[in-house]
């Protein structure tokens, strides 16, 4: 067998980082379009995080939906997950698409952003069909228990009751939170059930880690929201009472950056080892792998 010492540079790196030439050229590629929306579409303005957001969570469909194209397979990859995110977006587009209060204030607001997510779903939908009936004989089943139904209920349900009023219309503030209650608990599946197989396709793996990059975009973005909303609040009520709604949107990203932070941590360590070369899967297992949840 060859040694690292003689391997091409080409190779020691797909060795190191585990990027396949797809790989790479996909997160290049997101990586381009990110700075080119930055520095030329939005000005540097600092509301573009959120449509870096959107970006980023392209960009993680599009990893899985190369792992399906390549594997011919679905495995490691968590159907419940899907369909909680392609409820959250339908629920996000039904307020962007039609007013805009939870919008950039850039230029990217003015389509870019939803037609970004509208990708997105396409994307998701695509994947819940190659899961569920193209090769629905490769999914895992088994591992992929959560009860969606009463999940999303309880969404609707709290996104009724706490909910900002950016949008002034509270049909289309409640759609909003909705989605994004919905973001908060849809990759909890996925990490369970990658949790009880021991291991995760390194594609998923990257999957995970770009989710984990969007909602810290979103989190940076919504941090100075959340602010804006309690003083909001303040002006209106003028009593000082607590803001729930902008209390919620701060908790809500806080829980899906502890959800995913543990998993960032042990990626970024396994990638940085090699043990995620040539797309072999990460071992979930291995003390230098460990992911507890």
């Amino acid at each position: 067998m060859m040694s690292f010492e003689d391997m091409p540079r080409s190779e020691k790196q797909q060795q190191i980082f585990g990027l396949d030439p797809k790989m790479a050229a996909a997160y290049g590629g997101c990586l381009l379009l990110m700075g080119v929306v930055f520095h030329q579409l939005a000005e540097k303005e600092f509301s573009s995080v959120l449509t870096l957001s959107v970006l980023a969570q392209c960009l993680s469909f599009v990893l899985i939906g190369m792992q399906v194209t390549n594997s011919h397979s679905v495995g490691g990859v968590s159907g419940k997950t899907m369909i909680l995110q392609a409820m959250a977006l339908c629920f996000r587009l039904s307020s962007t698409l039609f007013v805009d209060g939870y919008l950039p204030l850039d230029t990217t607001g003015d389509m870019f952003y939803q037609l970004v997510d509208i990708c997105s779903l396409l994307m998701v939908l695509h994947l819940l069909r190659c899961i569920y009936k193209t090769h629905v004989t490769t999914y895992d089943k088994e591992y992929d228990t959560m009860d969606v139904k009463n999940i999303a209920i309880a969404c609707v349900a709290l996104a009724v009751l706490v909910h900002p009023t950016l949008n002034d219309w509270a049909t289309f503030d409640i759609a909003w939170t909705t989605s994004l209650y919905l973001d908060t608990v849809s990759m909890l599946q996925q990490l369970l059930m990658s949790s009880k197989m021991g291991k995760v396709p390194s594609y998923t793996a990257h999957y995970v880690f770009a989710t984990l990059a969007s909602r810290m975009f979103s989190a940076a973005f919504w941090y100075h929201g959340a602010e804006n909303i309690a003083r909001f609040h303040a002006e209106d009520h003028g009593d000082g009472s607590f803001c729930f709604s902008a209390a919620a949107i701060v908790v809500a990203h806080l829980l899906q950056f502890l959800l995913l932070a543990d998993f960032g941590y042990y990626y970024l360590r396994a990638s940085c080892s090699g043990s995620m070369a040539n797309s072999a899967p990460l071992d979930l297992n291995a003390p230098s792998n460990s992911f507890n949840i």
